[in-house]
């Protein structure tokens, strides 16, 4: 299918000519067009090369979308969904919101590793993932996202003058897979009105002078994007007293146009909150919009502005979350001055389609210049002075020299890099801090969720296996904020070694990306005004902790937030009991599938080394603890007949798994001890038998680089008992489960002990340097999602992307 057929399919339009040439030479390194220009289109050019292009198999398989503001990512993403749904079920692509999305989209990304997906979400979300340090995900799922967008994933970075931490970061990774290497093709798109060198120019990538660079010639000035391109809107100042919300609002309501679309655009929710507080008695319907609202909230508000206005017309008042990423359509546009780039593209949003006579920007100087440098504020308000009743298009803006503070920016390093491979918390149960390389410090924020429970305790503890409500219910909360609303109301954090709820405390502070949990009966939060930690009120439509999740959220071991360190949640409420063998056979099965549909041009001993790991992984599962943990679930009644027919891998049961004598066990250590005994002849051929090892330890992502029981650790007789995940030194392991292997291997706890010639930690390190950070964890991923298919049930992967 040629891409102008492909394009009108999709969209019911025809390509521009720059989008065309996309389609055809391939995504750039640099995409430079003005607001309105259909930037978003890319994805199509992306996709067509994928599915008909001349370079397929060059072409990587993931689309990672990343936008800089939150509010907005569903429309996107609902553009993209009705796309797909026009190019008809043939084409099998996933769509996987992040932050928001429904449950079913994260299964289907992770579990479809092998065919096309297209992920949305925040700069931060994505490139915390890229980090291996996923926000809003359990920590045993950060190496499977790290692997998945930096294997197989061309990145598109959306107004990267509004997220520089983020693209310096993203730029950086660029290299980094050249110096490492990656298993499968990965490329980046920045996408801007305006390019700043500064933030395409990184350490370890420099290259800014042979960048690829896609700009509007003048020859695109044709058709629909001509008319676009030579919208205009005048502009004037609004002769209102800064801060003053009700003098504003009736310049609002003198100025606004019924049938029509009004924009205000402000620097701060506080204004935006009280411009609309005071626009209350208006006959035109109107919303507020900014970042601080529950996915379920903003769902809705975005569906409703993107309507045809009513009537009477709709006032929408927002905060610079408009400036990327929608597609509205104003008559009339009221906004703060704002550094310049800001003000480009929230004039972008008035006259947007160039059909509106008379279009009007009126601005005027904000109360404060918080959250932006004043001298940048200062310096738009001069130019905005100067262009006092002149009718500018966005090239006219564009191409206005304005002063812009170059921010200050952490780069992250390749020891960096390196260092965040291991997952393993501190002490504490903390991560390592990835915010300095993923937004500004000032800009930092946790999820949070209102959610109902019936206390664990009397201090009103939520139940040890209650999960945090998914990202529909969660709602991005400043760290200040969170301070002011902890002042009156407890946050709860799930602590994984734990495994139970624990307070957030001054000595224990949030972390930014954190899922924490605060009582809806605490308020908070309204649903028409978002976060309000003035608001005392109950906060309504809250989730209950005690509901088990929908279906797809609770099929998926990476879709909720943090599990506990000793769960296994993967091994209970299967569709019936499941024999060791068969499991091992199958996941060995799936694995080989996988490789051949994504990876075939892996070593040869690598690709060996994924197969037997997905067949020895789960052997420590025969261990008799284990055993009787899992068939402990069952009735009483069934449980003789079920030690006799065993080994298990898995139940149909529900609830958890409790070892008696030990506080907890990991399976997966024993498979690890088990290769080095009775089943030494599954690796014997395989060139890497070490990776075969930690394929094998790392198959549920909780023991990788380091082997320690996260409770344990936290008491200073650490090993003095000579014990660790409920095995013993010197104790002996059978190899009972997969038929052909006899024999037994004694416990040897000393190589798991930090340092040390022979330690495992320092075989781990050995293997991420040898395979490089990113080929490693894709090999991980390939035992994983192997794992999970069988467990599904699921067909084999095949190689065809539609």
């Amino acid at each position: 299918m040629r891409f102008d057929e492909f394009f009108r399919t999709a969209t019911g339009f025809e390509p521009y000519r720059y989008q065309s040439r996309l389609a055809r030479d391939g995504m750039p390194d640099v995409l430079q067009a003005p607001t309105g220009a259909g930037k978003t289109g890319v994805i199509l050019a992306w996709l067509w090369r994928l599915l008909h292009g001349p370079d397929r198999v060059g072409t990587p398989r993931r689309l990672v979308y990343a936008l800089p503001q939150s509010t907005l990512v569903e429309q996107v993403a609902g553009q993209v969904a009705a796309w797909l749904d026009n190019l008809g079920s043939d084409y099998r692509v996933a769509l996987h919101v992040v932050m928001g999305g429904e449950g079913h989209t994260q299964r289907q990304w992770r579990l479809g590793m092998h065919r096309p997906a297209i992920v949305v979400g925040t700069v931060d979300s994505l490139v915390s993932k890229a980090l291996n340090r996923g926000y809003g995900i359990s920590r045993a799922t950060y190496p499977i996202d790290f692997a998945l967008v930096t294997n197989g994933a061309h990145w598109i970075v959306d107004e990267i003058q509004l997220a520089p931490e983020s693209t310096t970061t993203v730029r950086q990774l660029a290299g980094f897979v050249r110096q490492f290497g990656s298993a499968e093709p990965f490329g980046l798109t920045c996408m801007s009105a305006t390019v700043s060198e500064k933030l395409l120019c990184t350490v370890d990538n420099p290259g800014v002078g042979d960048c690829r660079v896609v700009r509007i010639q003048l020859d695109d000035h044709s058709g629909r994007l001509a008319t676009r391109l030579a919208a205009t809107r005048t502009v004037r100042r609004l002769e209102a007293p800064a801060g003053d919300y009700k003098a504003v609002a009736a310049a609002v309501r003198q100025r606004h146009r019924p049938g029509e679309l009004t924009l205000v655009v402000v620097n701060t929710v506080e204004a935006a909150r009280g411009i609309y507080r005071a626009l209350r008695d208006t006959d035109a319907a109107r919303t507020l919009l900014h970042s601080r609202f529950r996915a379920v909230e903003r769902e809705a508000l975005v569906r409703r502005i993107l309507e045809d206005p009513p009537t009477t017309g709709h006032i929408v008042v927002s905060t610079q979350v408009v400036e990327a990423g929608v597609d509205l359509n104003a008559a009339v546009m009221i906004t703060e001055a704002a550094p310049w780039p800001s003000v480009v593209q929230r004039a972008g949003r008035c006259n947007r389609t160039g059909t509106i006579d008379e279009a009007e920007l009126w601005w005027m100087p904000p109360d404060k210049p918080a959250p932006y440098d004043a001298d940048d504020v200062s310096a738009a308000v001069d130019e905005l002075t100067a262009l006092q009743d002149r009718a500018v298009t966005s090239e006219d803006l564009l191409a206005r020299e304005v002063r812009v503070t170059e921010p200050e920016i952490s780069v992250i390093r390749r020891a960096d890099l390196l260092t965040l491979f291991d997952t393993t918390p501190d002490l504490t149960g903390a991560d390592l801090d990835v915010s300095p390389y993923v937004r500004d410090a000032d800009d930092l924020d946790v999820q949070l969720a209102w959610a109902t429970w019936t206390p664990s305790t009397s201090d009103g503890r939520p139940p040890d296996d209650a999960k945090a409500p998914p990202a529909r219910w969660r709602c991005r909360v400043p760290l200040g904020e969170l301070a002011k609303l902890r002042k009156r109301a407890t946050v709860w954090r799930f602590d994984q070694a734990g495994g139970r709820w624990s307070k957030v405390t001054p000595a224990v502070p949030a972390r930014p990306g954190e899922v924490l949990v605060v009582a809806a009966a605490d308020g908070g939060y309204d649903p028409e005004l978002g976060l309000d930690v003035s608001v005392k009120a109950a906060v309504p439509d809250s989730p209950s902790l005690h509901e088990a999740p929908d279906a797809s959220y609770g099929t998926d071991p990476a879709a909720g937030g943090e599990d506990a360190y000793h769960h296994d949640d993967t091994s209970i409420a299967q569709p019936d009991w499941l024999k060791m063998q068969q499991h091992s056979q199958d996941v060995s099965r799936h694995a080989q599938a996988l490789l051949e549909a994504v990876a075939p041009d892996l070593p040869d001993g690598a690709a060996k080394a994924v197969v037997r790991a997905g067949f020895a992984h789960d052997a420590g599962k025969a261990h008799p603890r284990w055993q009787q943990a899992l068939t402990n679930l069952a009735p009483p009644e069934e449980r003789q007949r079920l030690v006799d027919d065993g080994p298990w891998a898995k139940s149909p049961h529900t609830g958890r798994l409790r070892y008696p004598g030990a506080a907890g066990f990991r399976h997966e250590l024993v498979s690890l001890l088990l290769l080095d005994g009775p089943l030494r002849e599954l690796v014997a051929d395989v060139p890497d038998a070490d990776l075969v090892r930690y394929l094998v330890l790392a198959h549920h992502g909780k023991l990788r680089v380091q082997v320690r029981d996260p409770v344990q650790v936290r008491d200073p007789k650490e090993f003095a008992d000579h014990r660790l995940l409920g095995l013993s030194d010197g104790e002996r392991i059978a190899a009972d489960g997969l038929p052909g292997y006899e024999g037994s291997v004694t416990v040897d706890l000393d190589r798991f002990r930090l340092g040390g010639e022979h330690s495992w930690t320092r075989t781990a390190l050995a293997l991420r340097d040898r395979y490089g950070p990113f080929v490693l964890a894709y090999l991980e991923t390939l035992v994983r999602i192997a794992d999970w298919r069988a467990s599904a049930g699921l067909k084999e992967a095949t190689r065809d992307h539609a």
